[in-house]
């Protein structure tokens, strides 16, 4: 089993994936929006380069109240049209990634910029979506759940930190906890880049230290302060931003 995160429409990395026999599990961000280096993304195709620019400084300064000003501006105009570009966008993001992955058995929970209603509709037959489960693989009894961490940006796949909570008390006690962001621990949310705080989920903070999984695994957070953190008797693990460096975390790996 590999294990990878934000893909953010990385086909490029997609295609290198090993031919492996085994399942492949993405946690979350499967479009891309936005990318924070250059640019490219459903918002800079839809709204152009010069406004994604802004954008994007606003979100490394963490002005998020100006951000929201600027991104609401952009609707204006022409709320429809634009609303109906954008949603074009998705469906084909989303369906180009499904297509890559055809020769994947691939299992999926959603991030935080992802639409959960989308991405069902598009998925193809060899995708399972797993938000919510518990899975038995390789004497590994392994949990998942999805969903962003509520930020003043309000992206498509943010849920509730009391939602959240839910799924995990849900799953009950597993060996590996999966979800798309990491818990609330300021080395894993910290990014270097902008050294900022990003998100991270309280409650699964309180679910490690409560229920002691073997590991946790997530993304996220692209360029984190620590991509490895040893938080009670669990070792939490960034997997890494798959659009940028194809990084995966192999299952065997673990297995000492």
């Amino acid at each position: 089993m590999l294990f990878i995160s934000d893909v953010h429409h990385g086909l490029d990395s997609l295609k290198n994936l090993p031919k492996l026999n085994e399942p492949v599990v993405i946690l979350g961000d499967l479009i891309n929006w936005i990318d924070y280096r250059n640019g490219e993304g459903i918002a800079q195709d839809v709204f152009g380069k010069d406004i994604v620019g802004q954008l994007i400084q606003l979100r490394k300064d963490h002005n998020f109240k100006e951000r929201k000003k600027l991104w609401s501006s952009m609707f204006e105009r022409d709320k429809e049209g634009v609303q109906l570009r954008l949603e074009e966008a998705i469906y084909k993001q989303y369906q180009e990634v499904f297509k890559v992955l055809l020769k994947y058995e691939i299992l999926i929970i959603p991030g935080n910029v992802d639409s959960e209603k989308i991405m069902k509709e598009t998925m193809t037959s060899n995708v399972k979506y797993v938000d919510g489960e518990v899975i038995n693989y390789k004497n590994f009894k392994i949990g998942f759940a999805g969903g962003g961490v509520p930020t003043p940006i309000k992206a498509r796949g943010e849920i509730s930190e009391e939602l959240f909570s839910s799924k995990l008390k849900q799953l009950g006690e597993v060996d590996i906890i999966c979800t798309h962001a990491p818990p609330y621990v300021k080395e894993l949310i910290t990014d270097i880049i902008t050294n900022k705080k990003e998100q991270g989920w309280e409650s699964l903070r309180n679910y490690i230290l409560d229920t002691k999984p073997k590991y946790s695994i997530f993304g996220d957070v692209h360029q984190p302060q620590a991509s490895k953190w040893r938080l009670g008797h669990t070792e939490c693990l960034n997997v890494g931003y798959f659009r940028a460096n194809s990084n995966y975390l192999e299952l065997s790996s673990l297995i000492v």
